[in-house]
């Protein structure tokens, strides 16, 4: 029986070893997870946070675009529609045939200014593309982009299916907007496509131009206004990419994917 004593021993502190070893394990694989539990908490509440300031930023942003827009319609459209009713009233009433054309001219003019500003506070204002749609607010600011800038503007669209909420469409149009004004004012060019792909579950969209382009990751990208897109792509949930070489154009592309399919099966990528 003594000859088993120093077994029994040896059993029993190598069970106690193993026992705190096997503890150890478990409280270091449960310290471990609560802490990447942790970090992904705080990784969540940071972007969460970092959101909130974008939407916050935008929200600030279409504020301003609806008082632009309101005062433009109320203000500037009231005042030359009354100036055009003015000419018109001197055409009719004079009887100097060169007052007449004169009066003509300017009513014409007056008349493609009154047009225009309605244009520009149609675009501008978020509750034109959410009563239009996002294809219809496009279709319309390259109309009035081909009629004031003398320019060969085209519309494309591939695919089925539209569903994007109207937060989303507003966040893609001033995208395609921004992109469309950044070409007019840098690049000079002749001819805009404005291009929408919908895919199962994801929409693509392309603003080509054939102007200057530039070289992308330069100097001249701070004044290309690229952060307020990649601003509104982030809370797409989607990827803003710029294509461009000095005279051979740009491309910028914007892919979303998680959108709800035609079923609406799917989880929706969102703000």
């Amino acid at each position: 029986m003594n000859n088993d004593f120093p077994l029994h021993v040896f059993i029993l502190g190598t069970l106690i070893l193993l026992f705190f070893t096997f503890f150890i394990i478990i409280f270091l694989i449960t310290h471990k997870k609560k802490r990447y539990e942790h970090l992904l908490e705080k990784q969540a509440m940071e972007n969460n946070y970092n959101n909130q300031l974008l939407q916050s930023r935008l929200e600030v942003q279409e504020q301003s675009f609806k008082y632009f827009s309101e005062e433009i319609h109320d203000n500037i459209g009231q005042l030359l529609s009354i100036v055009k009713m003015q000419l018109y009233s001197i055409k009719r009433n004079s009887g100097e045939a060169e007052i007449v054309s004169q009066a003509t001219q300017s009513n014409e003019l007056l008349g493609k200014a009154i047009t225009g500003l309605r244009n520009i506070s149609h675009t501008l204002n978020s509750t034109f593309v959410d009563n239009a749609g996002l294809e219809a607010a496009i279709k319309k600011d390259l109309e009035y982009i081909c009629s004031a800038k003398e320019l060969q503007c085209q519309f494309h669209k591939t695919g089925e299916g539209n569903n994007l909420t109207s937060e989303q469409e507003l966040l893609v149009f001033r995208i395609v907007q921004e992109a469309m004004a950044n070409a007019i004012k840098h690049a000079s060019p002749t001819a805009i496509d404005v291009c929408l792909h919908y895919e199962p579950g994801g929409l693509k969209v392309e603003i080509k131009d054939n102007g200057s382009g530039f070289e992308v990751g330069g100097t001249a990208n701070a004044g290309l206004g690229l952060s307020n897109m990649q601003v509104r792509a982030k809370l797409l949930g989607g990827q803003l990419a710029v294509k461009s070489e000095k005279g051979t154009g740009t491309t910028v592309t914007l892919e979303i994917k998680g959108m709800p399919d035609n079923n609406g099966l799917a989880g929706a990528a969102g703000n």
